[in-house]
């Protein structure tokens, strides 16, 4: 077993969990910019709101991902359990963390097994598996394969982390883009659908295509408003060493793409696809702001992973529980019957948002009237 993953695993929980590594405070003012009009006489009753979507096959009851948390070790096997658990009682979809450990470890049953549980305690949601760009460069598709079957995943998420490897003390710094000959292999040889995702700094425009042209129609945002991962990277490095300090600076300038700006980017970049909004959509409120805006379906992570270890599974439960309620009731209250009509009520956006989608080339009136409704346009 590759106890330098291993180790690293457990230390991005601890910090996750002691240290401010959150770019929260970052976005609050961007998602106040997200008006949903308020409707009076909703035209709908509340009791028949329908928060059920359909994504990778299954029938969701809420649009909603758990997202990548962990894996790899004997110790977080329990974390993954109980969030699988959670994820298959309120049928949502749920991710793993990143799979390398299997990798390192050449498939150790002890291992594979921190990745399996959630397949098992999941049976009746989506479970995404998780592997960095960086690591498929080394990969065959048979490779891959053996890797998304030994925890029976629905779907493949790619992440691109370049920000958190060039602070990570062990990280992999090769991105070179003729990876995306690999990506275009995995599409049409894996047997299940690929997903490319940040870890927290933001999909481009530019991004989003480079991937869509090798028929990736599935994207996780994770833009820069939840979890700091250079921030965690940072606290990893020695006192006053160069990465740390490098980390640290990145993270004070906020370098990223705030979630919902880089949600813009992607569904401007790639209408037909489903975007995931991940990174600080942290609560149901700002869940319904992203679908308003173009998103198929929010993710969490620290939130409900702080209210597993702190609360227990009833605290992860109340959790997800008062995130749902918050969802059903903007729905109801902007007037929709369901979170796809939130695509077509009216919205106001601000003037740092409206200034963005200007600069970088969106009109913002196409956007609002057609290319924010996706598929259903």
């Amino acid at each position: 077993m590759d106890e330098v993953h291993i180790r690293r695993k457990l230390e991005h929980i601890g910090i996750c969990l002691k240290e401010d590594t959150t770019f929260e405070n970052n976005c609050k003012e961007l998602f106040d910019e997200i008006i949903l009009i308020h409707q009076a006489l909703p035209g709908v009753d509340y009791n028949e709101v329908d928060l059920s979507t359909e994504f990778l096959g299954y029938e969701l009851k809420a649009p909603l991902v758990i997202e990548a948390i962990t894996g790899g070790h004997v110790q977080v096997k329990a974390v993954n359990e109980k969030l699988a658990m959670i994820a298959n009682e309120y049928g949502i979809s749920i991710g793993t963390g990143s799979q390398r450990p299997i990798l390192t470890s050449n498939f150790s049953d002890e291992v594979v097994e921190t990745y399996r549980v959630v397949r098992e305690r999941a049976r009746d949601v989506p479970v995404i598996g998780n592997i960095g760009i960086t690591q498929i460069r080394l990969l065959s598709v048979e490779d891959v394969k053996r890797l998304v079957d030994s925890i029976q995943a629905d779907a493949l998420a790619i992440h691109l982390n370049p920000a958190q490897e060039l602070v990570q003390p062990e990280g992999d710094r090769n991105f070179k883009k003729d990876i995306l000959l690999r990506i275009a292999d995995l599409v049409k040889e894996l047997g299940i659908p690929i997903m490319v995702k940040e870890v927290g700094n933001g999909l481009s425009m530019e991004t989003i295509k480079s991937f869509r042209e090798m028929g990736v129609r599935i994207f996780d945002v994770a833009g820069a408003c939840g979890t700091n991962w250079v921030k965690v990277e940072a606290y990893r490095n020695p006192e006053k060493s160069l990465l740390r300090e490098v980390g640290l600076s990145l993270s004070n300038h906020k370098w990223g793409i705030p979630t919902p700006l880089s949600l813009v980017e992607s569904r401007a970049a790639s209408p037909d696809s489903t975007i995931i909004a991940s990174g600080g959509v942290w609560n149901g409120i700002y869940a319904a702001k992203m679908f308003a805006l173009g998103a198929d379906l929010a993710g969490f992570a620290r939130p409900i992973l702080k209210a597993l270890v702190e609360h227990g599974y009833e605290g992860a439960r109340k959790y997800l529980e008062r995130y749902i309620a918050e969802l059903r009731a903007v729905v109801f209250l902007a007037g929709a019957e369901n979170v796809r009509e939130l695509r077509a009520k009216p919205i106001v956006l601000g003037p740092r948002l409206v200034g963005y989608m200007s600069a970088r080339g969106i009109n913002v009136e196409d956007y609002i009237k057609k290319t924010r409704r996706g598929a259903i346009g």
